[in-house]
């Protein structure tokens, strides 16, 4: 018997798994992953600019930080478009808070560095 008559007769489907079905509900849940940490990536984001520009509320880059790891993790469960969306996002956020805790953004005051004037 040939190898290719026997690939043509079997039950697997044309991607190699075995039930089409499956595979469907596995990536619209890995979908489903992605956009959920897509949007919190964004929401964090938008929450550090924000708290710069409230005046200091938050010099933390932590959250530029995680929206990037979440844009990434996003990107890679399959939303490829909100993911990059959310690096890009989460890498603005990171210059615009460490320029506004520095005094380089017009309108927001500069931290201090913590030591009293002498």
């Amino acid at each position: 018997m040939d190898l290719k008559s026997e690939e043509r007769s079997g039950q697997v489907g044309r991607d190699g798994r075995e039930n089409p079905g499956e595979a469907k509900g596995k990536d619209q849940a890995k979908r489903i992953g992605g956009l959920i940490s897509c949007v919190l990536g964004l929401l964090l984001g938008l929450g550090g600019i924000v708290g710069a520009l409230l005046g200091g509320v938050t010099e933390d880059v932590s959250t530029g930080a995680l929206a990037i790891v979440l844009g990434v993790l996003g990107y890679s469960l399959g939303t490829r478009r909100l993911g990059a969306t959310t690096v890009v996002l989460g890498t603005l956020v990171l210059f615009f808070v460490v320029a506004a805790s520095t005094g380089l953004v017009p309108g927001v005051a500069p931290s201090g560095h913590g030591y009293s004037a002498q």
